[in-house]
């Protein structure tokens, strides 16, 4: 009996808690706020992903980005990474190598096979997700005074319809200069994340998407060692 008991103890033991976190992941909505910031001189990104008292911030700028993990708003662990430099300059970002590109005749079968599973998972990913509000100002200079006060005419008649789809932005507008600047934040709850993980690990596990991940793979593999 008692040799009977034991191994039920550990399934048992590992079940619960497993359990307990897929309750968890299907109750608690997942929210997750992106700012954007761009003027002439500052342009920034960050994202911040909530799950109860846990999140992750990600914020960069010109010069590199941080990573955060929160515990009840609280930062417990932070990584920075700089861009790399080169002569004490920041180097240009690097663009992949055309002949490591996939041509568009092997493109096309791939998209074709795995339309299917990743409409699923989008299908899915909408229906639980939930686009709260979106709030900030748009700062627009067209450098014609009669154009810019048009275009912003025009704007702020729409704005109840924008408000009614709960987007709060406001439009400031520049007569004498040719501006463009906006600082942005929008807000979408994934109300039900168990059910997003679920349809991600069922795209993980669709044949046609493995053997397209294995395509491009194998591409690369071969590129690198040409």
């Amino acid at each position: 009996m008692d040799e009977l008991l034991i191994p039920m103890f550990i399934l048992f033991s590992l079940l619960v808690p497993l359990m307990a976190l897929a309750l968890l992941l299907y109750a608690i909505p997942v929210r997750a706020t992106v700012t954007l910031v761009w003027r002439e001189d500052q342009q920034e990104q960050a994202t911040m992903i909530s799950w109860g008292i846990a999140g992750i911030r990600s914020s960069g700028n010109g010069t590199g980005r941080k990573t955060e993990l929160l515990i009840a708003g609280r930062t417990v662990l932070s990584h920075t990474g700089p861009r790399e430099t080169k002569g004490g300059k920041i180097a240009p970002a690097q663009t992949p190598d055309p002949a490591g590109a996939l041509k568009i005749d092997e493109i096309i079968p791939i998209v074709q096979r795995i339309l299917g599973p990743v409409g699923s998972f989008g299908s899915a990913f909408w229906n639980e997700s939930r686009f709260e509000d979106a709030c900030g100002t748009v700062t627009l200079g067209l450098g014609d005074p009669m154009l810019t006060g048009e275009i912003c005419g025009y704007y702020w008649a729409s704005r109840f319809i924008l408000q009614a789809s709960r987007v709060y932005i406001g439009l400031e507008p520049v007569f004498d200069r040719l501006v463009f600047g906006l600082d942005i934040t929008a807000r979408v709850k994934v109300r039900h994340p168990l059910l997003i993980v679920i349809a991600g690990l069922e795209l993980a596990r669709d044949p046609s998407v493995k053997d397209a991940m294995h395509r491009v793979r194998e591409r690369n593999r071969g590129v690198a060692g040409a």
